[in-house]
């Protein structure tokens, strides 16, 4: 059976066994939690089939908590069958299953937190997007799933994944880079090519703050999901063309480290700073309740 800790331990464990990185991580997880291998498959697939549960179940109808966070999935669904998208197909898809996923969130319906119920968009939206457009098995997407958890993991033991540990950066930004692993194995990347789609996607979301208004994961969250789903499918073409990253994949999640610890409290989730404390802010508070 396999341990890992770090991107680096993953890319090793795969070259040196001659296994693919998911096959890695199962193992891994077999052992962690005494699960047989179909068990542990049945759970991932679980899990996959949950998050397409909750995207066909998006309801534009509903209204969260504060009345203001709901529809805006069905006005970007509108415009991409509008004929006027101009992100094309998967892109635009991509964008909406995202957007619709947080709302899901914000109108506490069931979601898979991935890693977190803020972050809940990301990934779903790059892997449900992908097997739709491109005819994949839905074993390969459970596969996906693995590479996904992986990343996860391996940020959360050596940074955060909570927006109240680490700033925004650790939600939208660990669900990004594991939305771009996952999406660079779908496309046939090596171990090398997977870690360092998720190296890129990582480092474009490091500093990012979190200033939730009033509190909810509404404002700025819902929105941010979809940028993130955005920045993993741009962050795994870059890597899949060739493009390396210049600072090594380990070395960015424990920037990321460094960078949540040096956040004041202010930005990780208290409400008392960034866009939580501007007038536009306490306008949207006032119309909300």
């Amino acid at each position: 059976m396999f341990e890992y800790h770090t991107l680096n331990d993953l890319i090793k464990l795969s070259t040196d066994n001659n296994l693919e990185i998911w096959e890695i991580i199962q193992q891994a997880d077999m052992y962690e939690n005494d699960r047989s291998e179909s068990d542990s498959f049945n759970m991932m697939k679980e899990m996959y089939v949950a998050m397409k549960n909750a995207d066909s179940m998006y309801d534009g109808t509903l209204r969260s908590a504060s009345n203001k966070a709901g529809g805006d999935g069905g006005l970007l669904h509108s415009y991409n069958e509008s004929g006027k998208n101009i992100c094309g197909s998967f892109m635009g898809k991509v964008m909406e299953k995202a957007i619709k996923m947080g709302e899901s969130n914000a109108c506490m319906r069931r979601i898979v937190a991935a890693p977190t119920a803020g972050s809940c968009g990301v990934l779903p939206a790059v892997l449900l997007s992908y097997e739709e457009d491109f005819d994949v098995a839905e074993d390969d997407m459970v596969k996906a799933m693995y590479v996904a958890a992986g990343i996860g993991k391996v940020i959360a033991e050596n940074a955060f994944i909570a927006g109240a540990a680490g700033g925004c950066q650790a939600e939208i930004g660990s669900a990004s880079a594991m939305a771009a692993g996952a999406l660079a194995f779908l496309q046939g990347g090596d171990s090398s090519a997977i870690i360092n789609a998720a190296t890129l996607s990582l480092k474009n979301f490091l500093g990012l703050v979190c200033d939730p208004v009033a509190g909810l994961i509404e404002v700025p969250c819902i929105k941010r999901n979809s940028y993130g789903a955005v920045n993993a499918v741009t962050s795994a073409q870059l890597s899949l063309a060739g493009i390396k990253s210049a600072i090594a994949p380990d070395d960015v999640v424990d920037s990321m480290r460094r960078i949540g610890n040096q956040l004041p409290a202010s930005l990780k989730e208290t409400s008392c700073g960034g866009l939580a404390i501007t007038e536009s802010a306490q306008n949207y508070l006032n119309q909300s309740f």
